[in-house]
C-alpha cells in the first residue's frame, strides 16, 4: 500500500508519500477549492505534484484541506484528483478533521489550527462534533497570525508602543504610513500580509507591551473559541506556525485561564502519517 497524504492551505499545499521502503516530502501552491478554478487546481496537481512523485502511483490519498467545507467542493476536488489517479481509492477531507486526526489521533480531545488564519473544534475521536465558527479576519480569527498583526499594528500606529519602535517598524519594513494602509485596504490578501508581521513581533517581546499584545491576543482566542468547549475536562492540543512559535506565551495564558494544553506542533503532517499507518 502507497499512501499519499496532503495538507493543504490557501498558499501551499504538503504532501507526503508513505511508501514501505520509503518517505518523499512534496510541496506545491496551495488548493483552495472555493477560491481557485478547475482549472488551476489541475494545473497544479499536474505541474506541480506528479513531476515530483517520480513515477510513484498512490494506492490511497487522503487530501486535508482549506475550502473543503462541503460536499460540493470536496467532490469537484476528487474528480480532478480522479483523473490524474483514476485507480486510487481518494477522500476529501477539511483542514480542521485534519488537525484533529494528527493533534488526537483516535482520542477525544479539543483541536485548533493557529496559522494565518484561526479555527478550533472538539473531536470526540471519530468525527468534529461541535465547532465555533472563526468567522475569518474582520469579524473573528481571534489568535491568529492575522489578528496578531492587527492587534500590534493597532497599537504601534496610535503610538502606543513609542516613536522609537513605530521609526524602526517602517525602516525594517522598507515602508512608510500611506504605503501600509494602501496595503492593507487597497490590495489583496491584506490577511497574510498581517500575518507576515509575526517575524517583526516575536523578535520584540522582550518590549513589555508587545508582549502583553500577544498575550491578550491569545488570551481572545481561548475566550472567544476554546472555552465554547467542555476545556475544564479535555486537553486543547493545537497546530500551525502561529501556535507554534508562540508556544510558551500560549502555554501560559491557557494555564491561566484553567486551560490544559497537550500537543503544539508546527505542521500536521507528522500526527496524520501515524493517524493514517496505524489505521493499516
Amino acid at each position: 500500500m502507497i499512501l499519499l497524504i496532503a495538507d493543504s492551505g490557501s498558499t501551499k499545499t504538503d504532501w507526503v508519500v508513505v511508501a514501505p521502503e520509503q518517505t518523499i516530502a512534496i510541496q506545491t501552491p496551495g488548493i483552495n477549492p472555493v477560491h481557485q478554478d478547475d482549472t488551476t487546481i489541475d494545473g497544479i496537481i499536474g505541474q506541480g505534484l506528479i513531476p515530483q512523485l517520480g513515477g510513484v502511483i498512490p494506492s490511497h490519498i487522503h487530501f486535508y484541506g482549506a475550502g473543503c467545507i462541503g460536499n460540493t467542493t470536496n467532490q469537484r476536488l476528487s474528480a480532478i484528483l480522479h483523473r490524474h489517479f483514476a485507480a486510487t481509492c481518494i477522500t476529501v477531507e477539511s483542514d480542521l478533521l485534519g488537525a484533529a486526526r494528527s493533534l488526537c489521533g483516535r482520542k477525544p480531545g479539543i483541536a485548533g489550527i493557529l496559522g494565518t488564519g484561526a479555527n478550533s473544534c472538539y473531536y470526540d475521536g471519530k468525527q468534529i462534533v461541535a465547532n465555533t465558527p472563526p468567522l475569518g479576519y474582520i469579524l473573528g480569527d481571534e489568535g491568529s497570525g492575522a489578528s496578531l498583526g492587527k492587534n500590534f499594528l493597532r497599537a504601534l500606529l496610535r503610538k502606543e508602543l513609542g516613536e522609537d519602535l513605530l521609526n524602526e517598524f517602517y525602516t525594517s519594513q522598507g515602508i512608510d504610513y500611506p504605503t501600509l494602509i494602501q496595503r492593507i485596504y487597497r490590495e489583496p490578501a491584506a490577511n497574510r500580509y498581517l500575518a507576515s508581521l509575526s517575524p517583526f513581533i516575536a523578535s520584540h517581546l522582550h518590549h513589555g507591551a508587545v508582549q502583553h499584545i500577544v498575550a491578550d491576543t491569545f488570551a481572545s482566542y481561548l475566550r472567544n473559541h476554546i472555552m465554547h468547549y467542555d476545556y475544564c475536562n479535555t486537553p486543547l492540543h493545537l497546530t500551525g506556525s502561529i501556535a507554534y512559535h508562540y508556544r510558551h506565551i500560549i502555554a501560559e495564558v491557557a494555564h491561566g485561564q484553567g486551560i490544559t494544553i497537550g500537543t503544539i506542533t508546527r505542521t500536521p503532517i507528522e500526527g496524520l502519517i501515524m493517524y493514517h499507518t496505524n489505521n493499516l
